[in-house]
């Protein structure tokens, strides 16, 4: 017979199985200390999402008049002003231009002024501008 011990190798495989079970259980705790500690990427992805999701848009209503129109509109006042402003500019050229020759023009001196400003001639001495822009119209008679 041998002299081997046959506890021996029976002993090594419990120690080694004793082993295991703690790194096993080393490891498990480890994974739920890791899942309880609070992690802030995802608050951090969030911040950067709503971030870029801000410059796209800030970007497109530069990019786009129409869309700045819609988020930047001016105020009724303000095309009001603007439209008796050009009105006034479209008025003066007009007289300008009757002064010089004594007659009324058969149409805005000013192509620019042609694009928003309406000119109607009402016989030889009278005239009529209207303008519109966005919710405001305008009409004048001189």
């Amino acid at each position: 017979m041998s002299d081997e011990n046959p506890s021996k190798p029976l002993q090594s495989h419990v120690l080694a199985a004793q082993d295991e079970i703690k790194d096993a259980e080393q490891t498990t705790a480890a994974q739920d200390a890791a899942r309880r500690k609070p992690s802030f990427w995802p608050a951090a992805r969030k911040i950067v999402a709503v971030i870029a999701l801000v410059g796209l848009v800030g970007a497109l209503a530069w990019k786009y008049d129409e869309l700045r129109y819609w988020t930047l509109a001016p105020s009724p006042q303000t095309l009001r002003a603007d439209l008796e402003a050009l009105m006034a500019e479209a008025a003066q050229d007009i007289n300008r231009y009757r002064t010089r020759t004594g007659n009324l023009p058969d149409e805005l001196p000013n192509p620019a002024l042609a694009m928003v400003v309406n000119y109607k001639r009402d016989g030889d001495a009278r005239y009529t501008l209207s303008a519109t822009l966005g919710q405001v119209t305008l009409e004048e008679r001189y």
